[in-house]
């Protein structure tokens, strides 16, 4: 599985995607940012007004926007497209599957260097975008993300999408006739939240569950557990749940 992995994070196709995803992200974060008007206090006699700038702050930290989620799932999509059913229309799948072992160990491993590159070309440009932007108040990003709990709830958040993208695209490739269907097929379905607006579903559920936590709780643990609790059954369960049924279904389907 180790070299699978590695092999997947060593292909060209897979680089390039990632590339791709690493500058465009990168642009859009960095132009959401500067159009943000972010008020803080650099330092003051108040802690408590020490804490709102930090949050503030905090708060700015780059998520999923209509612009940023579009490039974020076309992403997502084409990486999963590309390790789950290019191989197969191209016929090297024959060769990787006739290897001892299971087939839901190879989409597995396939998978999870989707997860990998997703969650590398999401979380580096947002980053370095937010340190280029507030990198002249150090102590305040540090105590936004540090001290108000910011760094652990923000991985999460992308943890959380990077798992329901590359889920919810895994399970349309396994049910796809070709890499042309399951990129069409993964790009729709990811994108419908976004024009009916649903609020129930990713990106908005997980976006709103983060902002909420963050603005109405005090103490980091409670921020988590507030977060955990507005997003767990679509943020974590339901891509659990559907990446089972992706490798499921890698059992019973042939390699074609």
């Amino acid at each position: 599985m180790r070299a699978q992995i590695r092999w997947e994070l060593e292909d060209p196709y897979n680089l390039i995607v990632f590339i791709f995803g690493f500058i465009m992200l990168g642009i859009t974060f960095f132009s959401g940012l500067t159009r943000n008007d972010t008020v803080f206090m650099i330092a003051g006699p108040d802690s408590v007004i020490v804490s709102e700038s930090a949050k503030n702050i905090g708060l700015t930290l780059p998520r999923l926007g209509i612009e940023e989620y579009t490039i974020f799932a076309l992403t997502g999509a084409l990486l999963v497209s590309l390790m789950l059913r290019y191989d197969r229309d191209t016929r090297v799948a024959k060769s990787i599957y006739s290897l001892p072992v299971r087939n839901h160990s190879v989409v597995l491993s396939k998978a999870f260097s989707a997860m990998v590159l997703l969650f590398l070309a999401s979380i580096l440009p947002a980053f370095l975008a937010f340190i280029y932007i507030h990198g002249d108040v150090p102590g305040l990003m540090s105590r936004a993300l540090f001290g108000e709990g910011f760094l652990a709830g923000y991985l999460l958040y992308w943890a959380m999408m990077v798992l329901y993208v590359v889920s919810l695209s895994a399970l349309v490739a396994m049910l796809s006739p070709n890499t042309f269907a399951s990129l069409l097929g993964s790009i729709t379905l990811l994108y419908v939240p976004l024009v009916l607006k649903l609020r129930s579903l990713p990106p908005a559920i997980i976006d709103d569950a983060f902002f909420k936590a963050y603005t109405t709780q005090f103490y980091p643990s409670d921020r988590i557990a507030a977060f955990l609790d507005g997003s767990f059954y679509v943020g974590l369960l339901l891509p659990v749940v559907m990446l089972g049924i992706a490798l499921i279904l890698s059992e019973w389907r042939d390699v074609s």
